[in-house]
Parts: structure tokens; sequence; C-alpha cells
């Protein structure tokens, strides 16, 4: 049986089911067929029932092989109100023509009805059919009421040869031609009616139809009558009716399935073309961000034969002769638009597999052009520095490596703009207004960005301009003098006027090294900025006043080179309590320099540079050795007090010398030990260059691994995965905010790690009000430190305490710090 093919939607939704407009007056004009088909029945009731009693096994074997002929019903369009072919025209000649359609007509009408309700699965529709199925048998009627005994005649001897046999012509021949014309006219008839009490367009339902189909289906079935004659004289089985019309019955149903098998390759044909479009599809995936759809609809139409897809920015095209199926809409933002796909009404009809084919690829489309919006705001969001808009220092990387795998032969030059003096600004007006002169300072340089050009933020305080298809080194020197003078002017901000200062440089590709000059610039340029420009003032003339709003200017770096060369660095002791407990159970190191006048270099600055200095060995040996002589006068008094904690800068980790006096402090000192803090530069370093030299020192007894400043911008988790750590020291800032989800959630996730582990710890650094002390109490956190529980005191300060006081916190709540 010909399997039903999809009914007919536009994506509009102004129509409902199968473009069905008024359903009541459809169901009015289903009655009306009833009534006919009643009528009908009524008519043929007497002969019907008489023949019955006569000879009913003949009856019901002829009725039997009526329902095998007339299960076969193949649609005619894709409306499933309009009429459909059956074999019922050829059925009723073959009846009239062997004298038998009075006696079994009823049935006939009877099994007409069945079979088209149970094709259409719907009672009304298939009221409606079998009423188009059973019209045209009137005008049969008529056409072939004189041939009741066409068969004998046309078979007596005296016409064998007869070259023309105008019996036959009159009463065979020309009927038959009439009917292919007429039964093809009269179902289209029965349709408009149809459509019009639907509500249907019928312009556009016309273009529904096959035209091609429609005329091989009724030259099929002239065909499949049309020798009856013939076959009977060579056949020469009788001129008995019965016997004829046994035999030809026998002949309609195989030609009833000879149609349905047919029906049945064409429909596998069909569902073969579309798995190969929807294959031809999957093919292209990942579909190319420009012109997706221009790539689906080549690809589908390699699948389709005599159709065409196309994209379409409407779902009501309306060309004369012409049918569409449309995809869901597919939406870009700025545009819509749907998968069309067309044919001729010459051409084969739409069947449910075209849209299929629209449905799968629609939708691979909608989800690729989703997934691709997605990824681009995902690799624009990664690639997009969210300060300042410029690209980011990977994007800046990623852009010098394709051109130079492109193999770009033109002059490609790299303007570099620092903004100096940027730490003095953060500390003086606080990094809110940092943030807004980097904000400044980057729409300024995009604002003469050439079209031939990208920005990017490579670092903290500077940007690159990376330019392409460069004519002239002078336009480049003089492009660069003009964006810098823009970008210097004063930035007006909340706290009044903000001082610029930018300096430029530029590097060129050459003929001979290409491209790698300008990574390899890249590279150290960005290295010396990580290493100068952000920690220290002014890269190597860092100012002391800047920090005291004093005009006597001082070269830090001066100053701490020579505080690590005479070993005067002093360190002090930020005690580490257990809020539980409320007793110290470690200390924290602070490394202090100062100048001869006494002012004081930050902390931060001080690691730093010690290792743009390449002193970070030096320094960090100082502090353990001043931590080994002060720890043991502290355990003269507490001698529960056994944890010290020192930061590491990084190239401490490779060092030998670091490594060798370690392993003799933990064999002389057996008692002490010592959390080594990693901060973000050693944690790079650990991952990239010195894996087995973190091992040995972790296996070292007495020996800890930590974190410092956890929860800031490096990636904590690779540390954990990879190092084995210890402890972790969660930042000042994410303590200080420890209301805000993400760093509740940051803090509760380190310590569900620290459960897991029983000998890895965690400590919240910069504890200063009551409310986060009942916080970590309430999280589960155990150890705290911050100026709320203690400051940070020298040597003799700390060993005074611990003479007066002990290990222990006052009994008094402590006050909130001010």
């Amino acid at each position: 049986m010909a399997s039903k093919q999809s009914k007919h939607q536009t994506t509009t939704g102004s129509q409902s089911k199968d473009g069905i407009r008024k359903p009541v007056r459809l169901t009015i004009l289903a009655i009306i067929y009833a009534l006919c088909i009643a009528a009908a029945i009524a008519v043929h009731a007497q002969a019907g029932v008489q023949r019955f009693m006569e000879d009913p096994a003949r009856i019901c074997i002829w009725s039997a092989c009526f329902l095998l002929c007339l299960i076969y019903h193949k649609e005619r369009s894709s409306y499933r109100v309009a009429a459909e072919h059956t074999v019922l025209p050829p059925l009723t000649v073959i009846l009239l023509a062997a004298g038998y359609f009075p006696d079994v007509s009823m049935f006939l009408i009877i099994v007409t009805i069945i079979t088209s309700i149970i094709t259409a699965r719907s009672l009304k529709i298939g009221i409606l059919h079998a009423g188009t199925t059973l019209a045209p048998i009137p005008l049969i009627k008529i056409l072939f009421a004189n041939t009741s005994h066409v068969l004998s005649v046309t078979i007596n001897q005296h016409s064998v040869n007869a070259a023309f046999n105008p019996y036959q012509f009159q009463n065979w021949l020309l009927p038959l031609l009439i009917m292919t014309v007429a039964v093809p006219i009269i179902r289209l008839i029965c349709d408009i009616v149809t459509f019009f009490f639907a509500q249907i367009p019928i312009r556009e339902a016309m273009h529904e139809y096959s035209l091609s189909h429609v005329l091989a289906m009724a030259l099929a079935d002239l065909m499949a009558i049309v020798w009856i004659p013939e076959i009977l004289q060579f056949a020469n089985i009788g001129s008995d009716a019965a016997t004829v019309l046994s035999v030809f019955m026998l002949a309609l149903i195989a030609y009833s399935l000879l149609l349905m098998t047919v029906d049945t390759m064409s429909q596998l044909a069909r569902s073969r073309s579309a798995l190969k479009c929807i294959a031809n599809v999957s093919d292209a995936l990942p579909l190319p961000n420009q012109v997706p759809e221009e790539t689906v609809v080549r690809r589908i139409n390699r699948g389709l034969a005599h159709m065409r897809c196309f994209v379409s920015d409407a779902n009501n095209l309306d060309k004369r002769g012409y049918s569409y199926r449309y995809s869901a809409p597919i939406s870009t933002g700025s545009r819509q638009y749907y998968l069309a796909m067309e044919r001729s009404i010459l051409n084969r009809p739409f069947m449910s597999t075209d849209e299929t084919i629209l449905l799968t690829c629609g939708g691979v489309l909608a989800e690729s052009l989703r997934v691709n919006k997605e990824v681009t705001l995902l690799r624009t969001q990664a690639e997009t520095d969210t300060l300042t808009g410029a690209l980011t220092y990977r994007a800046f990387i990623g852009h010098l490596k394709s051109l130079q795998t492109e193999n770009v032969h033109n002059l490609v030059a790299v303007v570099y703009f620092g903004v100096e003096h940027l730490r003095t600004v953060n500390e003086h007006y606080g990094r809110k207004i940092g943030n807004a002169v980097l904000r400044s300072v980057g729409m300024r340089l995009g604002q003469l960005l050439p079209e031939n050009a990208t920005l990017s933020r490579v670092n903290g305080a500077e940007f690159a301009m990376i330019v392409t298809d460069v004519t002239s080194t002078s336009d480049v020197e003089e492009l660069a003098t003009r964006m810098r003078n823009l970008a210097v002017m004063p930035v007006y901000t909340e706290e009044g006027e903000v001082s610029v200062e930018v300096s430029s440089s530029i590097s060129f590709s050459n003929a001979t090294d290409g491209f790698a000059v300008l990574l390899a610039d890249a590279s150290v340029h960005i290295y010396e900025s990580e290493s100068s420009n952000l920690p220290a003032v002014d890269g190597t003339t860092a100012m002391l006043a800047a920090q005291n709003d004093s005009n006597d200017y001082v070269n830090a770096s001066d100053v701490l080179r020579h505080a690590i060369e005479d070993n005067t660095i002093s360190v002090l002791y930020q005690p580490i309590f257990d809020v539980n407990t409320k007793h110290i159970t470690s200390l924290d190191t602070i490394v202090r320099v100062h100048d001869e006048k006494g002012r004081t270099l930050a902390p931060y600055f001080v690691t730093a540079e010690a290792h743009r200095l390449n002193m970070s060995v030096q320094l960090t040996l100082d502090v353990l050795e001043t931590c080994v002589k002060d720890m043991t006068a502290f355990r003269k008094v507490a001698p529960e007090l056994d944890i010290v904690d020192i930061c590491l800068n990084g190239p401490e980790l490779g060092a030998s010398i670091f490594h060798e006096r370690l392993e003799q402090l933990t064999h002389e000192q057996p008692q002490l030990r010592f959390g080594l803090q990693l901060g973000s530069h050693a944690i790079h370093v650990a991952h990239d260059e010195v894996d087995d030299e973190v091992a040995d020192l972790a296996a070292l007894p007495n020996v800890e691994l930590g974190l410092t400043n956890a929860g800031t911008t490096y990636s904590e988790v690779a540390a954990f995965a990879h190092l084995p750590l210890d402890f972790a020291r969660f930042d000042k800032t994410v303590v200080r905010d420890f209301r805000t989800p993400r760093a509740k959630q940051i803090m509760q996730r380190t310590l569900e790690i620290s459960r897991d582990n029983d000998a890895f710890h965690v400590v919240f650094d910069g504890v200063e009000t009551l409310d986060q002390v009942e916080f970590i109490r309430s999280i589960g956190g155990t150890f705290a430190e911050g100026t709320l529980l203690s400051n940070a005191m020298n040597a003799n300060e700390f060993l005074m305490r611990l003479e007066t006081m002990g290990t222990s916190l006052p009994e008094a709540a402590p006050r909130q710090a001010e």
C-alpha cells in the first residue's frame, strides 16, 4: 500500500492542520457526500441483495477481489482532502462490459467506502475520498451503456481479420479515451469543491498537483484495459461473462499490486535521495562561519533530482506553475530566512521525505549558526580584554603566528604603547581610577586605528598594534606618534584630572627573518614588561616618592639591590591562628626593605623587583636564615611553635644552592617545619620547568608546599592537579569579599579538597572583621590571619608578645579593625 505523504503545512501558522481553514464546512461537505453515497447504495440495494441470495459465494469472492483491487490509493496532491488515484474506473469498465455491474454495484460502493476510510485513517476524509472516487462512475455507465455484450462481439471470428472494427471503436476504444480524459477532470472538479468548502486557496492547491503523474496514471489505467478484446481473442477464453470477469479481476488485482510496488519503489528512491542530501550536509560539518546556508543548499542540491533547494527570505512565494516547501525560520539575529524547495507542476509531487530534508537540514543549519554564534562569542570574550575592549595577548600572538603561517610577504609592523607609572596611579588614586586610565588610553588608541591594524592589550599596562600591508616605515612611525600624542592627554576622572605618560616602540618584519623577529621581539618585550612595568612604579626607575607623597626621588631598584647584597633586609612575622582554639599555630613572613631615610618598599615590589634583578634566590636564602635564627629564639618561649611560611618567587625552585641549604636546615633543625608558598610566577615555573625539583622539595622532611594568593588570576585548579600541595592561602581580596557568591564558592570548594585530604589545610588571609571570623567557622575553616587577630611584628616585638601572652589570643573578643 502506498504510504501517505506528509500533510501540507506552511510556516506562517495561519492555517490549521492540513491547510484546512474551515473544518466545520468540510464536515458539512462530508455529510453531503455520505448522503449521496447512501442514496446510491439504496438504488442498487435490491439488485445486490437479490444477486447475493442467488449466489452468495461468488459475490463474497468478488467483493474480496474488489477489496484487493481498491486497497491501492495513490495521492495526487499533498493535501489529504484531495481525490486519490484508484483502479475503480477500470474495475467499473470491466463490470459493465461483463454485464455484472447492476448486481455488484452495492458491494463495490461499500468496499470503496471501507478502503477509503482505512487508507485515510479518518472517517471524514475517508468519506470525502470515497465520494470523489465514486464520482466518475455515472459518466462511465453512460459511456459503456451499450457494451454489455461488447466482449462477445469483439471476439467474433468475423472481426478477427478486420483491419478496422467500427463497432469495437465506437463501443470500446472511444469510451475508453473519453474516460481517460474525463475521470481526472471530474476528480479535479471534486477537489475544487472540497478546497472551496475547506477554504484552501485554490490557486495554491492547484500548484500541488503533478501533471506528469496525473497523465501517467491515466495512461496506465487506459493501457491496463484497452487490450482486453485482443487478450480474449488470443487466449480464446470464450464468451462466458463470469469466466471473463474472473480472469480480468485477477489481472486487475495484479495491476493494483504492480502500482503499489512501483509506488513503494519510488518512495524508497526518494528516501534514499533524502538520506543522501542529509549525508551530504553532515559531511560538510562543521559549517563555515561565512554564509553556511549556501553550503547547505549546495549539498542538498547534489542529492535532489527535478527539484531545487535555495535560500528564501520569505515563506509565501507565489510563482506561477511552481509549488514550494519551507523549513522552519532560521534567524541570524540581523536576518531571518528559510530553506526553500521548489518544484514545477510538471515534475513529481512533494513527499514527506522532502519535508524531512528541509526539517533536518534546516535544524542542522540553525544549530550550526547557534554553535558558531556561541563559539564566536566565547572566542571574542576570550580574545577581548574586558576592561579596554582591545584584543588579549593570546589573540595578539595568534595573529602574528597566523600571518606567519599565511606567508604574508608584505611588510608588517608591531607598535608597542606602554602606560608609564600606572602603579603610581593605582596606589595614589586606587585601582578604579587606574582602570579608568587604561580604558581611556585603549579607547584613544582605537580611535586612530587604521583598517589594516589590530590593537591588543598584551600586558597590564601595555598595548600592541599589528599593522599589515605596510608601504612605508615612516607612515607607521608618524601614526605611532599621533596615537601616542592623543593617548597622553590628561584623563578626567571622578578623582580629578590624572596625568598620563605613554611610551612607544616599533618592530618591523624583514625579508631575511620574516616574522621570527616580530615573535622574538614580542616574547622579550612582554617578559620584560611583566618583570618590571607591572610591579614597579617605573621599571628600573621606580620612585619611592610616589608611594610616600614625597618630592625626594630615589631609585627603588638600587635600594633593593644594596639591601639584598648587604643582607640588611628585615622580616616581619604575621601570626596564623586557629579560630577554634584561639592559639597561634604558625607564622607567615613579610619581607621589609628600608632606604637610608627609613622609608619602606612595598612587599609586592620587593619580590617582583628581586625577580627582575635575578636576586630572588639570594633574597629567599637571606629570609630563610633570618627565620631560622628568629624561630630558635621564639621556641625557647613557645616550644609548640614550629612552622614558618616563606614566599618563593620561582627561580628558587631550580636553584641547587637553595635545595642544598634547605635540605641542610631540615637536618640541623628537625624540630622546625618550613612552609614554602608558591606565588603566581612560581606556579608557572613549577609547571613548565622544574617538575622534578618541586617533587624533591616536597619529599624533604618538615617541608610543606603551599599556594599563596589563592582565588586570584592564575590557575589554582592546575596547581591542585599537578603539584604536591599541602596548604593554600586565600588572597586578602577573596576573604574581604566573602559575602559575594564567587568568593564564597571558591573558599567552599577549596575546603572540600582539604576535607578529602587530611594533610591539606587552608589559611584565610586578611581577616579584619568579626563577621569574617564567623563566616570562616560556619564553612568549616580553621586557620586565619589578619589585623583583627594580630598585626605583623618584627622579631623583638613578637618575642615580647610570646613572653607576655604566649600563643593564645586574649580572652576578650578582638575589636573590629579600623
